[in-house]
């Protein structure tokens, strides 16, 4: 599963922090090239969401959708049936 940009924005932005507070240089060097990463993570993140297609964008509601559903039937104590199982 790929990042979403978001994670990796939030992961540059706590190791930008951690740059920050870091006394050892070599430690503040390791941050500072970790968030250089993340960054360009998201990035890639952000143009792999705009080649993204109304119907690929259709298809992750709908599998978002079957997913909440499942959530909602093992809350509910339920086992659903296989499928051709009467």
């Amino acid at each position: 599963m790929r990042p979403s940009a978001i994670m990796c924005r939030q992961q540059e932005a706590i190791q930008l922090a951690r740059a920050e507070s870091e006394t050892l240089e070599s430690r503040r060097a390791i941050a500072l090239t970790a968030a250089k990463a993340w960054g360009l993570a998201a990035k890639a993140a952000d143009a792999r969401d705009a080649k993204q297609t109304p119907l690929d964008t259709l298809d992750a509601e709908i599998a978002l959708e079957f997913l909440e559903e499942d959530a909602e039937i093992a809350a509910a104590g339920e086992v659903p049936k296989p499928k051709g199982a009467g």
